[in-house]
């Protein structure tokens, strides 16, 4: 077992890191692709075209760039962070695989073991991913088309249920920070639909994302202080 450990930490994370990082980076290099061939084509958005675009994006992006590694990492583990973020579909699809996996396994998460699992978990939802996708772009169309509306209609219904899946079973491992997690992301989303955040403009929704997801981790840690998890 120590042996395990020691290979884990020495060798297996360095390297995934290692790798982790140039995928990521070179993932980073090639979204700018279509950007530079339509240059090199000539084609130019005007200024305040792009000042709109970036006016409009920064704010969620710098926000998503702050609270998703963190809020997911205990999930995702080193090596799932570098693949999911590579991947995308994150919280739909990597973090409920991943969390289900370990799960399943019944490791713990973050743990060495659970971050092997999780490992595994990613990588084969993302080829599932890829397989679905796949079947998607070819078919989806013509099959969603063939389906009765309200059939469609419940089809939006899919993730808002897949999360609260989540949530009951991470509130049935911790009641005590569920009964404040649940209350806290209550009370912002009400304040936010009520225009309490309408000052911020494009910033109120990653207001209320960081307000939940932060709150709930700083709740967290003075009840693990105090040994009342």
């Amino acid at each position: 077992m120590e042996e395990n450990k020691a290979i884990f930490k020495s060798s297996f994370i360095p390297w995934i890191i290692k790798w982790g990082r140039s995928s990521n980076l070179l993932g980073v290099l090639l979204c700018f692709g279509p950007c530079i061939g339509l240059a090199i084509m000539g084609y130019f958005p005007e200024w305040s075209a792009f000042a709109a675009a970036l006016a409009i994006q920064l704010p969620s992006s710098a926000s998503a760039y702050v609270y998703e590694p963190i809020s997911y990492f205990a999930v995702l583990g080193i090596p799932g962070t570098y693949m999911s973020f590579l991947s995308g579909n994150i919280s739909n699809l990597r973090v409920p695989a991943s969390s289900i996996a370990q799960e399943a396994a019944g490791v713990e998460e973050g743990s060495d073991e659970g971050t092997i699992v999780a490992t595994i978990g990613i990588a084969v939802s993302t080829f599932i991913n890829i397989i679905i996708l796949t079947i998607g772009v070819v078919a989806g169309a013509w099959v969603l088309a063939q389906l009765p509306p309200i059939v469609s209609e419940v089809l939006n219904l899919l993730l808002p249920a897949l999360f609260a899946a989540l949530l009951a079973n991470y509130i049935v491992k911790k009641p005590k920070l569920g009964l404040f997690s649940v209350p806290l992301a209550l009370i912002m989303v009400m304040l936010h639909n009520a225009g309490v955040f309408a000052f911020l403009k494009n910033l109120g929704t990653p207001l209320v994302v960081l307000v939940s997801v932060f709150g709930t981790m700083g709740f967290g840690i003075i009840m693990a202080k105090k040994g009342k998890m």
